[in-house]
């Protein structure tokens, strides 16, 4: 999305565009990433090196208030931020490393209209989160398995 696009959409909602939330814009423009708020202070600091955590953080929960930027949890770790793309993105998350891997086929259209159907909910969106191992954290955790299971030569 467009540093422009998401400008509009805070000047819309009649938000401030301090030199903060620019910074954070710009960073949010020029990636697709997922983002933890430390990244996204870094990279802004680059742009405008007085931009502070605080603000960081309340732009990023203002943000995701806005449907702007969706936040990803990792297991007890901090929150991942990605832009929302208009269609809707799901996350494979590794419970080993902390890695993000969006997808959107995730084929729930059907379950969602027959819920829909069956509960008069009208459902207008859904989030999936899938947690796991990645294959480097897999391999790394068969490594030490082959390690333990080794018995000491007597």
């Amino acid at each position: 999305m467009p540093t422009a696009k998401l400008r509009q959409a805070l000047q819309k909602q009649g938000l401030k565009l301090t030199r903060s939330r620019k910074a954070v814009l710009e960073v949010l423009a020029t990636t697709m990433e997922h983002l933890k708020v430390a990244e996204v202070h870094r990279r802004a600091r680059a742009i405008d090196p007085r931009v502070g955590l605080a603000s960081v953080y309340r732009t990023m929960d203002l943000l995701a208030r806005l449907n702007l930027v969706k936040h990803i949890h990792v297991g007890h770790r901090h929150r991942h931020y990605a832009r929302t793309n208009g269609d809707h993105g799901h996350h494979l998350v590794c419970n080993g490393c902390g890695l993000v891997v969006e997808f959107s086929d995730c084929g729930l259209e059907t379950l969602t209209r027959t819920l829909a159907r069956r509960t008069k909910f009208r459902i207008e969106g859904h989030s999936v989160e899938l947690f796991g191992r990645c294959r480097d954290c897999q391999r790394q955790s068969g490594k030490r398995d082959l390690r333990r299971k080794r018995k000491p030569c007597v």
